[in-house]
């Protein structure tokens, strides 16, 4: 009995020697065999709108042209909307003590939209108040046109931009599923992702 258990320790033990043999060399294959990791490569915004094509030059000059309109329309209206607090205190006492002369060249040296209503009813004085009024709005209509001007520009930027982005990506899923099909059998990821991304 002694003898088969002995036997059967040996057995057992020249198994796991045999299997220790075999994983060490399947082990060693791998290592051998195994590639470095690649590095992760980062994508900026300007490289990543680099390789976004030739679509991205439209997308970029309506960026630019939103940006400018943007930023010249802002200065517009707040140069505008600037309101002296005296003006109007005193065109008033100008036309109380009949002096229109005086309240006409105050308005014609103040370059505002308000001065501009102001001497349109002046130059009114005297017709009835329907027709000063009718000649205020006018103006009233004609400066907030004015204060508007270029904003169309500005709202078909903003629509045309994502049409423009969409043309590249229906574009670019496109090029990706015809080099699909010039492949053949050996389609490989980076065939596909380069042409979706």
């Amino acid at each position: 009995m002694t003898g088969i258990l002995l036997q059967i320790t040996q057995t057992t033990t020249a198994v796991a020697d045999t299997i220790n043999q075999a994983a060490n060399q399947v082990v060693n294959t791998v290592a051998s065999q195994a590639v470095a990791p690649k590095a992760v490569e980062s994508l900026s915004i300007i490289n990543l709108a680099i390789k976004g094509g030739w679509i991205m030059i439209p997308i970029l000059l309506l960026s630019i042209v939103a940006v400018y309109i943007f930023v010249e329309r802002y200065i517009a209206i707040n140069k505008a909307s600037k309101e002296d607090v005296n003006f109007m205190n005193n065109i008033r006492d100008f036309i109380h003590s009949d002096r229109l002369d005086s309240a006409f060249s105050m308005c014609k040296n103040n370059n505002s939209p308000i001065a501009r209503m102001i001497e349109k009813g002046l130059s009114r004085i005297g017709k009835p108040l329907n027709d000063i009024n009718a000649a205020i709005e006018n103006v009233g209509k004609l400066e907030v046109s004015r204060l508007e001007k270029n904003i169309s520009w500005l709202a078909t930027a903003a629509g045309a931009a994502p049409m423009l982005g969409f043309l590249g990506t229906v574009t670019g899923m496109v090029k990706a599923f015809y080099d699909m099909s010039k492949a053949g059998n050996n389609i490989d990821i980076q065939l596909l992702s380069n042409g979706i991304y």
